[in-house]
């Protein structure tokens, strides 16, 4: 357990979710100006929306840390380790959000409880097809490029712009729920990149 709370680096990425949790309420008036660049405009991009990429970069980096040999050897499945943790900071960060909202009266931290677990499933997803450092890649990038091409008419962004929808929007709730949801599913399925042979094993026989 402590060796998979080292590699993992657990106590990290749970400060890091902390910390962007509360300085997003702290911080709940900054914004980013990021270049519209299908209009004439600037979106002044939330600093809250980006803030769960700490996390879930500290989170994406420790998956990357372990051996994936030793891990498929290891006595209790990391997989199913990783997938109790996961779904503990899931846990966390929504229930942190809540408490934002209710007792605090701000409902961006619903909204950035709901990116941790889209950023999450993103990356989870990323991670498994392309790797951990694309992955990470991909999960920092994604929301400036949600905000450079994802802003419609008025200014309001697109369907698929979902990481800049407003709290209590169903339809980037729904987005953050399906991500989040194929990303665990992704990561019980094993090590990032294993492909199955014909006979169902990933390493070739001798």
């Amino acid at each position: 357990m402590r060796w998979w709370l080292r590699i993992r680096m657990a106590p990290a990425v749970l400060a890091g979710l902390m910390v962007s949790m509360t300085l997003g309420a702290a911080a709940s008036s900054a914004t980013v100006p990021v270049p519209v660049l299908l209009g004439p405009v600037t979106f002044s991009m939330r600093l809250s929306f980006l803030l769960p990429l700490i996390p879930v970069c500290l989170l994406v980096h420790g998956q990357g840390r372990g051996d994936a040999a030793a891990e498929r050897t290891a006595v209790r499945s990391m997989p199913h380790w990783d997938g109790l943790s996961m779904a503990a900071l899931l846990t966390t960060a929504s229930l942190i959000g809540l408490v934002e909202a209710v007792i605090g009266g701000w409902d961006m931290g619903l909204a950035m409880a709901r990116n941790f677990a889209g950023f999450l499933g993103l990356a989870l997803l990323a991670r498994r097809f392309a790797g951990p450092g694309l992955a990470t890649l991909v999960i920092a990038l994604f929301p400036f490029l949600c905000a450079a091409f994802g802003i419609g008419v008025g200014g309001r962004p697109t369907f698929w712009a979902w990481p800049l929808h407003e709290p209590r929007s169903l339809l980037a709730a729904v987005a953050a729920a399906v991500l989040i949801a194929a990303g665990l599913v992704a990561t019980l399925g094993g090590a990032p990149g294993a492909v199955s042979s014909p006979h169902g094993r990933g390493e070739m026989s001798a």
